[in-house]
């Protein structure tokens, strides 16, 4: 290996990041424990060597070519300008020690973020990365479905043997619930803006009607209830301005509503059959209960400086006056800190040191807030700004009138990174922590690659048809 490593070829890092982003979301799934708090995952040791290798082939080579990154210069100016900060941010924390452990997370993922753009600089390894990916993403709902028959968990779950819950290869089932609706766009989109061979749309179709009966069975109400309706609504809209609008045939329309009709028979009557009774009212209780969840949110104040000793439980669980209380308890200590952010990694200790409303969780659980509270407004506006020009930019990408140079593949790519980002905005609050949380930042950088081969083509086109122009 080590040989190898001394000359590296840019295949042998090409199947290095695939075995990486593969890993990455199978998470700790696939690792060696060597202390109580750490875990060898094989992501990390895949991590470690695509990076060591990218190092030996920039020395050996005194470059590296990226000037095809170009049209997403802005987010790997942040996201540097955003490690620099978290760094600075450790002078004023209160536990280095969980300043550090964040700021290696926070390099780690935007590394791994921007990795999807830097090796997909063509279509052919932009489509292997979707490739495996769905692979992975069919591997995770398929034990999901298995899961929720044997109520057999693997080793990171945190459900115990025979509890009615499923969580795949994550350890709760927000985060697989969150994976799901992050997945699902581009399954959808697939069916009917790729040109696939019938196999293949049956493969990926009854991948994502199993992926919808392993939502359900997780009773993520974020993710079935907001998040998932949010992505699909963004079809919606984006669709007809992405398609041929002499596709939009009664004939395709009506397939289309007899995939959905036949899709919703089998979720049913998978849930009837394979969900435990236990599993089927937790997960009913859950869905009937959101109104009761929005209720329980209005007790008690909603002024972050108004102190509560004692934690008070709603009528649907403890979920509600957490969700609020963190919230409040992250904004007063944002305030503390003059709005520059508690420093990286340090609401956690903070919130576990006598917040000024009791809570039984530490976690933010809820991604936006995360990122405001542990760095300040100051990156919490950039970030969300460029959030939203990538959701802009994609919309761009998507349609046809605006970007007519675009290939179909990356057409389908923005229209499905689109929904699937847009979804996550209620997403983001289903996780108890998106700092490790792979598959977001796998998604994130999708929508880099698809912002860079279609900023591409469309410039590469243009140059062509001025060409074409002047010799005319």
């Amino acid at each position: 290996m080590v040989n190898e490593l001394l000359e590296p070829r840019q295949n042998r890092l090409e199947n290095l990041f695939y075995l990486m982003i593969a890993f990455a979301l199978l998470g700790p799934t696939f690792g060696i424990p060597v202390t109580q708090g750490f875990n060898l995952t094989f992501f990390r040791v895949a991590f470690i060597l695509l990076a060591g290798g990218i190092i030996i082939r920039l020395v050996m080579r005194k470059e590296l070519k990226t000037s095809y990154m170009y049209p997403v210069r802005w987010y790997v100016g942040f996201f540097v300008f955003w490690l620099i900060y978290a760094l600075v941010s450790l002078t004023w924390a209160v536990s280095v020690n969980a300043g550090i452990k964040y700021l290696v997370y926070l390099g780690m993922m935007s590394v791994m973020a921007f990795s999807v753009p830097f090796f997909c600089y063509n279509e052919k390894n932009y489509w292997m990365t979707k490739r495996i990916l769905f692979g992975v993403f069919a591997t995770i709902v398929v034990f999901g479905v298995f899961e929720s028959i044997a109520l057999i968990h693997l080793p990171p779950s945190r459900a115990e043997v025979g509890q009615a819950t499923v969580t795949s290869v994550f350890t709760n089932q927000n985060d697989l619930a969150t994976c799901i609706t992050l997945g699902l766009p581009f399954i959808i989109t697939a069916l009917f803006m790729l040109k696939l061979q019938t196999k293949h749309r049956l493969l990926i179709y009854f991948t994502g009607v199993f992926a919808l009966y392993v939502l359900l069975a997780t009773g993520s109400r974020s993710n079935t209830l907001f998040a998932l309706p949010l992505a699909v609504l963004a079809l919606v809209i984006t669709v007809p301005f992405a398609m041929d609008r002499k596709k939009f045939t009664w004939k395709n329309i009506g397939k289309g509503i007899a995939a959905i009709l036949i899709a919703a028979v089998i979720v049913n009557m998978m849930s009837v059959s394979f969900l435990s009774d236990e599993a089927r009212q937790d997960a009913r209780e859950k869905f009937q209960g959101t109104f009761g969840f929005f209720k329980d949110l209005q007790k008690g104040s909603w002024d972050a400086d108004d102190t509560q000793d004692e934690f008070i439980r709603g009528e649907t669980g403890e979920s509600p006056t957490n969700r609020k209380n963190l919230i409040l308890n992250g904004l007063w200590f944002l305030q503390k800190s003059n709005y520059m952010g508690v420093g990286a990694g340090n609401i956690e200790p903070l919130m576990g040191k006598n917040p000024p409303k009791a809570v039984t969780k530490v976690n933010m659980h809820n991604w936006w807030i995360e990122i405001l509270v542990n760095f300040g407004v100051i990156i919490f506006v950039m970030y969300m700004a460029l959030y939203v020009w990538m959701l802009w930019r994609l919309w761009n990408l998507a349609r046809l009138k605006t970007s007519p140079q675009v290939s179909p593949l990356i057409r389908w790519g923005a229209v499905a990174s689109l929904a699937a980002l847009t979804g996550f905005v209620f997403g983001g609050v289903a996780p108890s922590t998106a700092i490790h949380f792979t598959p977001m930042w796998v998604t994130y950088g999708l929508g880099l690659a698809t912002i860079v081969l279609g900023e591409r083509q469309k410039q590469q086109r243009e140059i062509v048809a001025e060409e074409e122009q002047q010799t005319a």
